[in-house]
């Protein structure tokens, strides 16, 4: 076999035999440190086989040197051996690089590389980063921007290529800000930088308003941070929703208040347009990353629900519920119901099999699924299940949680404490029969029997809220006297004044409230006892007041002559909601009997303020649900005349399924 000659001019290409074989026109590495000659057959060198070497090939190799250079005046020297120099003497040697300057070239370098392989985005390389609230961007090169608020931090890259200079790596600016590259929490170990942001902000900014107070280390929503990488599905639905709800702050915290006109605009824009076309570039991102994470945590669903062995697990029941929040902070309407309806049956799959043939119901669990965990999935879903019963169309509730389960004593009162609707599990059984009765028989829209209306009516004067709201306190085993204060996105400054008194009170359109010291309606002053009891009273009896307005609605239908007689208990609603003020965590629940009072209302004067204050709610909370509650509202004052002053008329015909807590 022929071997190519050894001549001072070496080929600049391979070579190929007669026989087809071809060789390098250099020694392999392995030969050349032998100091033999090397026969450069290709791809490796049979010599080296021969001998039991491993051919290092016809490359140069990676060396590993310790120090900056692996020959010269900076051969075995460090970075800080160099700093050391610098400092004690300016006459530096030519071609040394600052090592300040070059640490941060490299740090920044390091933070542009990571992001660019865990951006799941795909969005040709161009991502801006997202913050809450209004975020001011910080140029830190021309190629990088770096948003920063309340201690949440995204860089990310802006330019499509990156310079192979040098050069250009190292000239970096004197005023550039490192990026430190912080340690992951081990929870969020293997996260893409969107989600592990997501869920930190839903830790920071969300789980607050998913309870009725915030205890530490009892907020299972909080809890549910635990399972993000056991389930994927799950982590992403937490990540969504926290998306969507810092979308919701960048579009719409600098726009005015509440009106007529911008209520209508907004809803021929809900498919998404105003976010994809808004002039606000965090805006347009953060749309594309809540469609994203919305879309991958549908398709986690999709795949757990079609294995077997997680179809029933408490992950996949909590992704739906979570979805099912989304859906609520998104609009409130319709789809929400469709995760409703999935988690009641993979409930009643869960507990069917532990329940057949049983008669003492929850007793006779084994412990797994009797745990906390399992019952805050159970009660949370039928508190989301009574409650949106109450705002659909008849006829269109299926049946409520096994039976079993809606029987359990304890259930739903001891869901109170993990959910913000606020609503006493006594008075949620009440809205349980009162749906019922309305959805059992649609086709025929004729009054209740009176018997059966005056035990719905006796059930609810029953009903003590101050007796509640002690045994609410003692519950929460807190020795404080006043509420726990919210965070800095409840608003202090925007403190409700007390709801006006019907204007007109001889006309028959408006309504007539006695004037009595208990119900008249005055401006709550700084001296009124604002402690955890006082609170949780109003909201126990403001829940109370508007479930006897809805039954009345539901189950008696009064015609619009009969309305008038409502007036009173309207007003008590609204005096009751006027004393929680919108620092309270209280204030988030008070949506559901604020909806039913402004549906029962006729007078002007309290239509408004009904307005202010969901304005001032939606303000504080940037759940969507609240501003479709107004535009709900404005559809039922505007139909007044047509409806004949029946709203729940309203809900058949839109065939709508609204869900307002």
């Amino acid at each position: 076999m022929p071997l190519p000659s050894h001549s001072a001019a070496l080929p600049t290409s391979p070579q190929t035999s007669d026989d087809g074989l071809k060789f390098s026109s250099e020694s392999c590495y392995t030969c050349r440190r032998r100091r033999v000659i090397c026969d450069r057959l290709l791809p490796t060198c049979k010599k080296c086989h021969r001998a039991k070497k491993t051919c290092l090939g016809y490359k140069k190799p990676f060396t590993w040197v310790q120090g900056v250079a692996s020959r010269g005046k900076m051969m075995g020297l460090t970075f800080g051996d160099v700093a050391g120099k610098n400092c004690q003497s300016t006459s530096g040697v030519r071609g040394a690089v600052e090592p300040e300057r070059s640490q941060r070239a490299r740090t920044l370098s390091s933070s542009v590389l990571g992001w660019a392989q865990n951006n799941p985005c795909g969005m040709s390389g161009s991502l801006e980063s997202l913050q809450p609230g209004h975020p001011e961007p910080v140029n830190t090169s021309d190629s990088n921007v770096e948003y920063q608020q309340d201690g949440m931090t995204l860089s990310c890259s802006k330019s499509e290529k990156q310079s192979r200079n040098d050069e250009c790596i190292y000239a970096v600016d004197d005023h550039l800000t490192s990026i430190s590259l912080n340690l992951v929490d081990p929870l969020f170990q293997g996260l893409d930088s969107i989600s592990r942001y997501y869920l930190a902000y839903y830790d920071r900014k969300f789980c607050a308003l998913m309870v009725l107070f915030e205890v530490p280390h009892r907020n299972p929503y909080r809890l549910l941070l635990r399972m993000v990488n056991v389930c994927p599905g799950l982590c992403a639905a937490m990540a969504a929703t926290a998306a969507c709800h810092n979308l919701h702050v960048l579009q719409y915290s600098g726009q005015s208040a509440f009106d007529s006109t911008s209520l209508k605009q907004k809803s021929s824009s809900d498919g998404g347009e105003e976010f994809m076309h808004s002039p606000n570039p965090n805006v347009r991102v953060a749309y594309q990353h809540l469609l994203l994470l919305k879309q991958r945590a549908l398709s986690e669903l999709e795949q757990n629900l079609s294995n077997p062995n997680k179809r029933g697990d408490e992950a996949t029941i909590a992704s739906a519920l979570l979805l099912m929040v989304l859906d609520m902070v998104e609009s409130g309407r319709g789809t929400w119901k469709l995760h409703v309806e999935g988690a009641k049956k993979m409930l009643e799959s869960r507990f069917g099999r532990h329940l057949a043939g049983k008669e003492d119901g929850l007793s006779t669990f084994p412990g797994m699924v009797y745990d906390s965990f399992n019952m805050f999935l159970a009660g949370t879903c039928m508190t989301f299940d009574i409650m949106g019963s109450t705002l659909t169309p008849s006829g269109t509730w299926s049946e409520p949680l096994s039976s079993q389960l809606t029987k359990s004593p304890s259930l739903l009162s001891d869901t109170e404490k993990n959910v913000w609707l606020g609503c006493p599990g006594p008075l949620l059984r009440i809205i349980l029969f009162i749906s019922s009765l309305r959805h059992a028989d649609s086709s025929l829209r004729i009054p209740a029997p009176i018997a059966g209306i005056f035990t719905v009516l006796s059930q609810i004067n029953a009903f003590d809220p101050r007796q509640w709201a002690r045994e609410m306190q003692q519950s929460m085993g807190t020795n404080t006297t006043e509420l726990p204060n919210s965070q800095h996105h409840y608003l202090d400054s925007l403190l409700p004044t007390a709801p006006p008194a019907p204007s007109n009170p001889g006309e028959s359109n408006y309504w007539n409230p006695p004037q009595t010291a208990t119900t008249a309606l005055s401006h709550p002053s700084s001296k009124v006892d604002n402690s955890s009891t006082e609170a949780l009273f109003h909201v126990a009896s403001a829940y109370k007041i508007a479930i006897t307005l809805y039954a009345t609605r539901i189950l008696l239908h009064p015609s619009a002559d009969e309305c008038p007689l409502l007036a009173e208990q309207v007003t008590e609603v609204l005096n009751h909601i006027s004393h929680i003020q919108p620092s309270s965590e209280l204030f988030k629940s008070l949506l559901w009997p604020t909806f039913i009072a402004g549906a029962e209302c006729r007078c002007p004067e309290q239509r408004a303020w009904i307005r202010d204050f969901l304005d001032r709610m939606w303000r504080g909370f940037w759940t969507v649900n609240i501003r479709g509650a107004l535009r709900v509202l404005d559809a039922i004052w505007g139909r007044e005349s047509q409806e004949d002053g029946d709203w729940a008329e309203y809900f058949d015909r839109s065939g709508v399924n609204w869900l307002f807590i």
